[in-house]
């Protein structure tokens, strides 16, 4: 995910290159598990300041249920909005200096190449649920036994409940009490 800029640097501003993405991401990141390359566009635009990166991408990864520990295939999709800036002057060579706020994920090296690959681990990442779940409706596991309870439910007696409960289990015995 590495394009040469320096032919775009040397543009006025507002100049735009296209590019179609297509991918293997499987070593961008150990905890990332993708199924299929990640696709999309990418635009990259001349800013006053550098190149301004612009793409709408998607792949398939395959995360862990987080109440029933199946994994599952979950479809992705997640933009890039992000402006690179060069280290090195395009015309005379000299060292640039970098805005106050510049990542090193989002400088443009001394070649003039800019790499995405970090920004897309960062955003591919923040496209994840937090908790994932295989289904909205996932019921989880039995908390006894570790049976699967979307595969149908487990022989396990009712659980003895926390005697701190017992007064709200009588108002849910009593019908007449909820009203």
């Amino acid at each position: 995910m590495r394009y040469n800029v320096s032919q775009l640097l040397k543009e006025h501003v507002g100049a735009t290159r296209h590019y179609q993405l297509q991918e293997d991401i499987s070593e961008l990141d150990p905890s990332l598990k993708p199924l299929t390359d990640l696709v999309g566009n990418v635009d990259l635009i001349r800013t006053n300041e550098g190149i301004l990166v612009r793409a709408d991408l998607r792949t398939n990864v395959e995360l862990t249920c987080s109440r029933c520990l199946v994994q599952f295939s979950m479809p992705v999709r997640f933009r890039i909005d992000e402006e690179f800036h060069p280290t090195i002057d395009i015309l005379t060579g000299a060292r640039l200096p970098q805005p106050d706020d510049a990542d090193e994920a989002t400088k443009i090296d001394a070649h003039h190449l800019l790499d995405l690959s970090e920004i897309v681990r960062q955003d591919l990442t923040l496209a994840l649920p937090l908790v994932p779940l295989c289904r909205n409706d996932c019921k989880g596991l039995c908390p006894n036994c570790g049976k699967n309870w979307n595969e149908g439910d487990c022989e396990c007696a009712d659980v003895e409940m926390d005697p701190r409960f017992a007064i709200l289990k009588q108002l849910l015995d009593e019908p007449e009490n909820l009203n």
